[in-house]
């Protein structure tokens, strides 16, 4: 029983240093008037995408948002000019996100700001090992879980 309490202690632990530190983020993006950092993640995920693009239930897999808000958000950076909406050819009610010139852009602006941040907020409290370690781990327990 005592390994569920630190599961769940651990759990608890790094979705509150998440949380927190998203806020932050997205704080000092809107200081610095930069994309939101709603629109980052989306533009983010694109970015390392083959071709730069993937189909909307892939990219909902991907990201924070919930399927409608992931909707809505895709509709506003579409008007932004940050991503393009296509037409799937394998599926005639898929629709496809590709980054665009102007997306990339965003993302090469925000980036020395995020990477600042995520140096001070999170890297820094952790040594190299700890940091393979982490990143091995959790890379893991994410291929192990289910996509839906």
């Amino acid at each position: 029983m005592r390994a569920v309490h630190q599961q769940i202690a651990a759990w608890r632990a790094l979705f509150s240093c998440q949380s927190r530190i998203v806020r932050i983020v997205e704080s000092t993006f809107r200081a610095q008037n930069l994309v939101s950092f709603e629109f980052y993640d989306v533009l983010l995920t694109l970015r390392y995408a083959p071709d730069r693009q993937m189909r909307f239930r892939d990219l909902n897999q991907e990201v924070l948002l919930s399927r409608s808000a992931l909707s809505r958000c895709i509709d506003r950076m579409a008007a932004r000019g940050l991503v393009n909406k296509l037409g799937c050819a394998t599926d005639p009610r898929g629709v496809e996100v590709k980054l665009t010139a102007a997306g990339e852009q965003e993302l090469k602006r925000a980036w020395p700001v995020y990477r600042e941040l995520i140096v001070r907020l999170f890297g820094k409290h952790f040594d190299e090992r700890e940091l393979v370690f982490l990143a091995e781990r959790l890379s893991e327990v994410v291929r192990r879980l289910p996509t839906r």
